[in-house]
């Protein structure tokens, strides 16, 4: 079962699940800063998709057993560096049984700007069975640069950090068949995200019965074509887009995230 949960498996899930490494090389480094140059970036269209007082709670199955539970909120808009910013929160943990074997309590943190829709702070508080890590990133986005206590690197205009990317593919128009990419920076690498539009279906879980739209974040790293983790999340098919359900495939089955209850804003 330790495996199951290894690499942020719970996070990958709720997310969105972007998490994954690109080469330190420093010209494939420069690759990815040009891997958008040609490609239109979507601009927001519902950008009252979401809003504070959001709260959505997920249960975490793997199969038909529950491993745990997370919860996505947008708690509050704030002031950061002079910017007014949504503030969001998704923690993540594994339940009493699975926890005797491997004990899971995640915590991930993102600012928003709410004009530009640009990311301004992410950070990340993982505990991870024995591992532990506390990081964060800023970004000043009028020079187009991403830092943290142990780096100061070239960046997209615009850039989002990998929560930020999920709340803004909800802001999108998904129209089935299309592709999107979004500028994307974590812990020190740029590399653009693109999202596959697939279908539209309906889909029951806990919380009700939902008409959704379903896509698929993908990474596209510097001159390859990578598939990382194969997620899929329903979107609602409504001017919330509001998550549903995800999963990921896995060698023996697949791990999922369904919505239980959700509180919505006043």
């Amino acid at each position: 079962m330790k495996k199951l949960f290894k690499n942020k498996a719970i996070l990958l899930l709720v997310a969105a699940s972007l998490f994954a490494k690109v080469e330190k090389d420093p010209e494939k480094a420069a690759l990815a800063l040009r891997a958008l140059d040609s490609v239109e970036i979507p601009e927001p269209v519902y950008t009252d998709a979401f809003a504070p007082g959001e709260e959505l709670t997920f249960s975490v199955d793997y199969g038909f057993v529950n491993a745990g539970w997370a919860k996505m909120s947008v708690l509050s808009i704030v002031e950061y560096n002079h910017r007014p910013a949504y503030y969001f929160e998704t923690k993540a943990g594994t339940n009493k049984s699975f926890s005797v074997v491997f004990k899971v309590e995640d915590r991930v943190e993102s600012l928003l700007d709410t004009e530009f829709f640009h990311s301004l702070r992410h950070e990340k508080h993982l505990s991870e069975g024995k591992y532990r890590s506390n990081r964060w990133f800023t970004f000043d986005q009028n020079k187009n640069r991403a830092k943290s206590k142990d780096y100061d690197v070239e960046t997209y205009p615009n850039v989002l950090d990998v929560l930020s990317a999920f709340y803004y593919t909800r802001t999108l128009e998904l129209i089935p068949g299309d592709t999107l990419f979004l500028p994307n920076h974590t812990d020190g690498k740029n590399y653009p995200i693109r999202v596959a539009v697939l279908r539209k279906e309906s889909v029951e879980v806990p919380a009700g019965k939902f008409d959704c739209i379903v896509i698929e974040p993908i990474l596209s790293a510097p001159g390859i074509f990578e598939h990382k983790g194969n997620v899929f999340i329903w979107l609602t098919d409504d001017g919330r887009r509001m998550p549903v359900l995800m999963k990921t495939k896995i060698v023996i089955g697949h791990i999922s995230a369904s919505l239980v209850e959700y509180k919505l804003p006043n």
